[in-house]
């Protein structure tokens, strides 16, 4: 039975390939397969991949995007374990045999790893860190996941029952269709981190994208934006709160159900997608009247920290709702007030705009004391839970509820 299955869709990266396919042709055990799928492309891909003296299948496609080209490249093969590849990066040696083992001495459905950027100037190459990446020692790897996307197809082996578990790449994610999967593991398979580079991302000018949707590398950010939100639109609807109460411990099921709630919030506004966190937000003032655990405190403050911003709680009606939640007593202004502590590191960006957005929000919210008050709150935050706060724990490992997705 074959071992892994690589699947490298691929569309015009001719001037790429070749060194992407060797780097993991050169790892491959004989039980290994490597299908590379032509999405259509229209430079020389074709004739680059029939040059290539290296153990792989290729089949050709019309241009129908990355997803129709991955549930083909599924099809096609038969590994238990799947390794998706991207077709101008670069698998580092070892990275085959420390994703294989991790993950056949654990009970998860999928294992990741990092990976490092990198540019090639003048024949040289230069490498420039990974960019975002959470610090994974506190919380669930699934509530991580979910909160940002940092967990790359090439850092990655999946078992080939756990794709079979959540179905097919959604055909409809022309962008952001890699992280709508991992949303869907997350969310329904156990995972598990090794803290190795896996691989180099390669980054360079041109374009992104299936031909539907194509655009310049400098647009990929609000593309991805786009796409981004129906993710989780889609996941709100089919979770409920199910998934986010199993991240959690807590004394009573009224304590369980605020920290779950104030969770989703989290997620929803670091996704922009501030009707659905304020609806979770007020929900979660109502559920418990006790002050918030230090716990509840570190889920506020996490969703204005995400790495795409918070500016959209400064558009109407949000604004006027997140200022009515500042303003009421109890557990609602309490959890206005954290999320606007979450706020001081964006004071420290070297650029303009979030400096900006931070003083507009407070000024809003808080009047011409906001600034004062939320450093004095913000250096007063690391003290222990008032009396009466419940008791909230996250759990690192949790045990996920069937969601149908």
């Amino acid at each position: 039975m074959t071992r892994i299955s690589f699947i490298m869709p691929t569309f015009n990266r001719g001037h790429f390939i070749a060194e992407s396919i060797r780097s993991i042709t050169s790892q491959m055990d004989i039980d290994d397969e490597l299908l590379v799928v032509d999405d259509g492309s229209t430079d020389d891909t074709p004739q680059v991949l029939q040059s290539l003296d290296e153990p792989f299948d290729h089949i050709r496609q019309e241009n129908a995007g990355k997803s129709v080209a991955l549930n083909r490249g599924m099809a096609r093969t038969s590994g238990r374990y799947v390794w998706i590849c991207d077709d101008d990066d670069i698998l580092y040696p070892g990275a085959v045999e420390r994703l294989f083992t991790r993950l056949e001495g654990s009970q998860a459905g999928f294992v990741f790893g990092r990976y490092t950027r990198f540019r090639e100037v003048e024949g040289q190459r230069e490498e420039f860190g990974t960019g975002y990446w959470p610090d994974l020692s506190q919380g669930s790897l699934a509530r991580h996941i979910l909160e940002d996307s940092f967990v790359m197809h090439n850092a990655s082996l999946v078992r080939r029952s756990a794709y079979e578990q959540v179905g097919p790449f959604d055909e409809t994610m022309l962008r952001s269709l890699d992280y709508e999967m991992f949303v869907r593991l997350a969310a329904q398979v156990p995972c598990a981190f090794e803290d190795a580079m896996i691989f180099g991302q390669r980054k360079h000018e041109g374009a992104r994208g299936p031909s539907k949707v194509l655009h310049a590398a400098g647009e990929s950010d609000s593309v991805w934006k786009e796409f981004d939100r129906r993710i989780f639109v889609k996941l709100r609807e089919a979770a409920g709160l199910s998934l986010f109460e199993a991240m959690y411990r807590a004394d009573d099921s009224q304590a369980l159900r605020r920290a779950a709630l104030l969770q989703r919030a989290c997620i929803m506004a670091r996704h922009d997608l501030w009707d659905e966190a304020l609806d979770d937000f007020e929900h979660a003032a109502q559920a418990s009247a006790r002050p918030l655990s230090a716990c509840e405190r570190a889920i506020c403050r996490r969703s204005v920290s995400g790495k795409h911003g918070f500016g959209g709680v400064l558009e109407q009606p949000h604004l006027a709702r997140f200022t009515a939640l500042y303003r009421s007593a109890g557990a609602g202004g309490a959890i206005a007030r954290a999320v606007l502590d979450g706020l001081v590191w964006r004071l420290r960006a070297p650029e303009a705009e979030p400096r900006r957005q931070v003083l507009a929000l407070l000024s809003q919210v808080g009047g011409v004391s906001g600034l004062p008050r939320l450093l004095l709150r913000r250096a007063l935050s690391s003290r222990s839970a008032p009396a009466g706060a419940p008791q909230v724990e996250e759990r690192s490992d949790i045990d996920l509820p069937q969601v149908q997705t």
